[in-house]
């Protein structure tokens, strides 16, 4: 018999995270703990209001499966059959991932036969703010290999400008929150040409992405908010060349494993991202990083206090060690 337990993390960020739709102080986590004999695996999620999830829609739709779960008639190979992808699903798929590495005595790199890294090259987010203090920023984190800086449609030239030369050989992406019109597309487009921005984050709203129908763009265009599971591969890559896959989105690591197949078959290339939340979260994803074009899981990084035995940010490096927090 396996009990489930759910439980509310609240995490204090070290500074305010501030994107074109708004900003927080706190990572709000839902924490999924499955507990079987003296085994324990745990699942990590973070609900998004901006596909219409809170911390209480998250934690009912893991009750409602609770029954199911706990007699083992929901487990890993059919939990997509009574839950929709999103934030919930994730938590539960990840901690039946973990629990099932816990009974089998190994980790759930060795279960998927990929060998678990000591370090991986680590991405590092300039939030949104004042000019300044995000060029700041930027220099600050120089030593990061792969820079992401939040914008909107203002003092785009001077920030990216100023990156440019700070950073002339690391890979930067512009990641806008849906918070550009097709004119700041094409206003922009030498900018980003002069400044050799190697991937534009969706640069429109995703109800109005149709107007990237197979444009021409100079510059690699990635969808994540119009992207969350396989069955949007089909429609969304005559728009974009590359994904965002993360797993509050996919709904674990189960669908995420078969959406970076799809993917390369589909000739798109893949970033993993995240939200911010701790290194569980980072775990969960991290067994996708061979085939990964880009690696954006610095959430942690943002935090006041994070994991034991969580990912140490060093250097421009994540460091996973021999004891971890998940799988």
């Amino acid at each position: 018999m396996i009990k489930l337990d759910i439980s509310h993390l609240s995490w204090q960020l070290n500074k305010s995270f501030n994107i074109s739709r708004g900003s927080k102080n706190t990572a709000e986590t839902i924490e999924v703990k499955l507990t079987e004999n003296k085994f324990t695996g745990i699942g990590e999620c973070v609900p998004y209001g901006r596909y219409n999830e809170t911390l209480e829609s998250v934690q009912k739709q893991i009750l409602e499966l609770k029954d199911g779960i706990e007699n083992s008639e929901i487990n890993k190979k059919n939990l997509d059959q009574f839950i929709n992808n999103g934030a919930a699903r994730n938590a539960i798929d990840c901690a039946m991932w973990d629990l099932e590495s816990k009974k089998k005595k190994e980790t759930v790199w060795s279960m998927l036969d990929i060998q678990k890294p000591q370090e991986i090259p680590s991405s590092y987010t300039v939030v949104l703010d004042d000019p300044d203090k995000m060029i700041e920023d930027i220099y600050d984190h120089r030593e990061f290999p792969t820079i992401k800086i939040k914008v909107d449609n203002k003092n785009l030239n001077r920030i990216l400008t100023n990156a440019r030369e700070s950073l002339p050989n690391t890979t930067i992406i512009v990641d806008a929150n849906e918070s550009f019109e097709v004119d700041d597309l094409n206003k922009n487009i030498d900018l980003f040409v002069r400044t050799k921005i190697d991937l534009l984050e969706q640069p429109l709203i995703s109800t109005n992405d149709d107007k990237l129908l197979n444009i021409n763009y100079p510059i690699s265009i990635c969808a994540d908010e119009s992207f969350h599971d396989s069955s949007d591969l089909d429609k969304i890559s005559a728009k974009y060349d590359t994904i965002n896959i993360k797993l509050d989105k996919t709904g674990g690591l189960t669908e995420a494993l078969k959406i970076q197949k799809k993917a390369k078959e589909k000739g798109l290339k893949v970033m993993l991202g995240c939200m911010v939340s701790s290194s569980v979260s980072m775990m969960q994803i991290l067994p996708l990083y061979k085939n990964a074009d880009f690696i954006d899981l610095d959430g942690p990084c943002f935090l006041s206090e994070d994991r034991k035995n969580g990912i140490v940010y060093s250097n421009g490096m994540m460091k996973i060690g021999e004891e971890i927090c998940w799988g």
